[in-house]
């Protein structure tokens, strides 16, 4: 049953992809570890140092500026997927991929459009988050577990599902380490 509910979550992706993107990044991260670089930590200054009270609790201006930027992206890629020749044909693509190409749209560009955006909001997400601690090697394992689940409870075809999804699984991981 368990197996089953992952499978309709999906939502038209193979399991089998999802394992084997897994378990690439899974070989490249064990591969890094095997080079030495296991234990090189890296960090670099808070953008603005300084916090502020509210509602009681002290929050540094970093984590205000990195909620502020991800509300500005998300809103942003969502007015270029819905008002953009290169957004409606990425969600083309990703809908129906055969339909789009008899549309003329070409798949290999975007996905090279794809990669080429996916790529840039993870770097702006690492620059991002950096400063609030430091990353090894190992950070990227923790992420690419939390990526995957948030893909398998969300569904890969839905932004409302894919945010729900972050939000109750970021609740419930600060909740498990608070109270258990």
């Amino acid at each position: 049953a368990i197996y089953q509910f992952f499978l309709v979550r999906i939502r038209g992706m193979e399991a089998s992809e999802i394992i084997g993107s897994f378990a690439v990044g899974l070989a490249i991260m064990e591969s890094l570890r095997w080079r030495g670089f296991i234990g090189h930590g890296f960090a670099i200054p808070v953008f603005i140092d300084g916090s502020i009270g509210i509602g009681g609790v002290i929050v540094d201006f970093q984590r205000i500026i990195i909620v502020g930027a991800g509300l500005a992206i998300t809103v942003s890629l969502w007015l270029f997927t819905h008002y953009t020749k290169i957004g409606l044909s990425l969600r083309g693509i990703a809908q129906d991929e055969r339909a789009a190409m008899m549309l003329g749209i070409d798949s290999d560009w975007t996905a090279v459009i794809s990669l080429a955006l996916g790529s840039a909001l993870a770097g702006l997400g690492a620059v991002m988050i950096l400063p609030m601690g430091n990353i090894n090697v190992e950070a990227g394992y923790n992420v690419l577990i939390f990526a995957v689940a948030v893909c398998i409870l969300g569904g890969l075809g839905s932004w409302t599902g894919t945010l729900i999804a972050s939000f109750l699984l970021g609740y419930a991981q600060t909740l498990t380490v608070a109270y258990i």
